[in-house]
């Protein structure tokens, strides 16, 4: 069993300079002294071709090197939402080794007032600095921050998705080689669709050759501000038309999980419809009371991320809606041997999961109505009280038909 933390180490920060924060591990600043804001336009919104090149595209992937405050982030949001293709959905999907505080967040956010509201918005939704994957969701804007919390190259390995665009954002690589390596790179090879492009600041000869040597052609523009030099890199072939989402979705079973994805389908544009047997919110996701709590394991292993991962999206899924009560869950422990087993988990975890000698407090644990969640997950999605019998594809589409063998439903796809 591992001992290693569920948590990462946190940045620290040297405020002393007016211009912002710098990294105290690294000797670097987070963001130019100049006008970070500006610069991260420059270097990445405009050095990745952006907004051109997702106009006529229903679904767009940005990957980025180096979440740190999370001004890539917000710049591009902002743009996404001047720009946005009508009914498209951006993912901007990120690593970060040294996860900020929330109160660092704020304050390193006070720099640019010009994005209000949209850094209240991501404040709102702030990750904790627990390993793993971190999915912020804003779908009234079709947009969404997957941040994964890990060593770049553990957290590369571990992903599957193609990304259109690249902000290469990591400290200096000089004082930050990790971020940089020919590893990493072919990573960034690898998990780039055809005709990716890449924007970063750096011109370092490493870097122009590892990313040629990872397949991208490679080109230096001019800088912003006191560098000379920035790189832009393009992946070989032509970007291909996206999927649009499926237009009827079938979802069997009207509980938390059946609602989840309604919700999330219905997100994207899909119409959706739901079946049970008993009707909206039947079985257990019918009960009168819950507990919204995290499942804790004494290891760092991939499914107990997984679960913790889930755990914090389904609370700010939740805590919006009525029928959603904060406030914390204890837990005792049946003996002494679970008192040991409990305070080696909270010595995993932050500061959410405290063990104070006689209880597990879990501090960013709920109670929930499970009902009304349900409920106002659905929202409009219409809900049939029936018991589908049969399932058949036929060319083109999926037929749902009862005991009786009437049709229930034709869809383009079922859960």
């Amino acid at each position: 069993m591992t001992e290693e933390s569920l948590v990462c180490e946190p940045a620290r920060l040297d405020w002393s300079e007016p211009s912002g924060p710098r990294a105290a591990d690294y000797g670097d600043v987070y963001f130019s002294a100049e006008d970070g804001l500006e610069e991260t336009r420059a270097v990445f919104l405009a050095g990745c071709g952006l907004p051109e090149a997702w106009q006529g595209r229903r679904h767009f992937v940005v990957g980025e090197l180096g979440f740190g405050t999370g001004l890539s982030a917000l710049a591009l949001w902002q743009l996404w939402r001047e720009t946005r293709p009508s009914g498209a959905w951006l993912d901007f999907v990120s690593v970060e080794k040294h996860p900020l505080s929330r109160d660092e967040a704020v304050r390193a956010f006070a720099a640019w007032p010009d994005l209000e509201p949209l850094t209240t918005r991501l404040l709102a939704q702030w990750p904790s600095r627990q390993k793993g994957v971190h999915r912020l969701v804003f779908s009234e804007d079709g947009f969404a921050i997957t941040v994964v919390h890990d060593a770049v190259e553990l957290a590369l390995a571990d992903m599957d998705f193609r990304a259109d665009a690249w902000f290469l954002d990591g400290f200096a690589p000089a004082k930050n080689d990790a971020m940089w390596s020919q590893d990493v790179l072919d990573e960034v090879g690898r998990l780039s669709a055809s005709g990716a492009r890449v924007g970063t600041f750096t011109v370092a000869g490493h870097v122009r050759r590892g990313l040629q040597a990872a397949g991208f052609e490679v080109v230096k523009r001019p800088g912003f501000g006191r560098k000379r030099e920035r790189l832009e890199a393009v992946f070989p072939g032509t970007p291909a038309a996206t999927m649009p989402p499926p237009r009827k979705v079938a979802i069997i079973g009207a509980g938390i999980a059946g609602a989840s994805l309604a919700r999330a389908f219905a997100g994207r544009g899909s119409e959706v419809v739901v079946f049970d047997a008993a009707g909206p919110a039947g079985g257990a996701s019918g009960a009168p009371a819950g507990l919204l709590t995290p499942r804790l394991e004494r290891a760092d292993r991939p499914h107990v991320r997984a679960t913790l991962a889930a755990f914090d999206y389904a609370r700010r899924c939740y805590e919006d809606f009525d029928g959603f009560y904060p406030g914390g869950v204890v837990r005792l422990a049946k003996d002494e041997r679970e008192a040991q087993r409990f305070a080696g988990i909270a010595a995993l975890m932050d500061e959410r999961v405290e063990w104070d000698g006689a209880v597990l407090q879990m501090h960013a644990a709920a109670r929930i109505e499970p009902a009304r969640i349900v409920a106002q997950m659905l929202g409009d999605v219409p809900v049939h009280e029936a018991r589908v019998a049969s399932i058949a594809e036929t060319d083109g589409d999926v037929q749902l038909a009862d005991a009786d063998g009437e049709t229930l439903c034709r869809a383009d796809c079922i859960v």
